[in-house]
């Protein structure tokens, strides 16, 4: 055999090293991505059961959460349920920290009643918001251009209370309370898809003063990013307040 042709052969097996390699990584990586059936069945199983020892309204779970990126610190599969009542839609799951039975019932539904208050505060000076809600159901599309058309130049507001705060301050989910009883502080999180303006930060000073003026939220922090609808950051710093 040549020496040109043992250095094709060599270069050759080399390729096909590399390519199994990569194919192999690539097969790791979706399998991933992908959850465990049996741990799927058995967080359905548990959640279903926590709903049934726990809410007497009618709830039912209508997927599961595979946590693969690690955004949840509580947990790495959860139940995803929705309450009829309330048309809430919340988490339950089996916290790795406390072995204990879990939910997100009362900082959902807080969440969504808190948005819904705040809103118009922000439309009237920056023009549409979509609440969280009304992401969702936007994004429940697989056609990212038709979700990028839905959006359009609106903003997007989302109110993070903390995930077990119903646990912490040991409230019944079939008699859940409003927020405005209660001392709590969550962070509104304001996504506006444009540059910033000059008259931003006396309308988010505005916003804040009318919304603790009319009581719709006492306390909390407003942190407001500017991002373009895909995704790419048009300021180098958020804008944040605490009140």
């Amino acid at each position: 055999m040549s020496k040109t042709k043992k250095i094709l052969l060599i270069l050759l097996v080399i390729f096909l090293f590399i390519l199994a390699g990569v194919v192999i990584l690539m097969y790791s990586f979706t399998q991933g991505m992908k959850g465990d059936p049996d741990e799927e069945m058995k967080v359905r199983v548990q959640a279903e059961q926590y709903l049934v020892e726990n809410f007497k309204e009618k709830t039912y779970v209508y997927d599961v959460l595979y946590d693969n990126m690690g955004n949840f610190d509580e947990f790495e599969y959860a139940a995803k349920v929705r309450e009829e009542k309330y048309g809430t839609e919340f988490l339950v799951y089996s916290n790795v920290h406390t072995g204990k039975m879990e939910d997100s019932f009362i900082s959902n539904k807080w969440r969504d009643d808190s948005e819904k208050e705040i809103k118009p505060y922000i439309e009237e000076k920056i023009g549409d918001v979509k609440s969280s809600v009304e992401m969702k159901e936007i994004t429940d599309s697989n056609n990212y251009e038709e979700i990028q058309a839905k959006i359009g130049d609106s903003s997007e507001l989302v109110v993070l209370f903390d995930r077990e705060i119903g646990r912490e301050l040991d409230i019944d989910p079939n008699h859940p309370k409003s927020y405005k009883e209660y001392d709590v502080a969550p962070s509104i999180l304001l996504t506006i898809h444009r540059k910033k303006q000059d008259s931003d930060e006396n309308d988010f000073n505005s916003i804040i003063q009318s919304i603790k003026t009319d009581r719709a939220l006492v306390r909390g922090e407003l942190i407001v990013n500017y991002v373009s609808i895909d995704g790419v950051a048009l300021e180098d710093d958020e804008w944040r307040k605490t009140f």
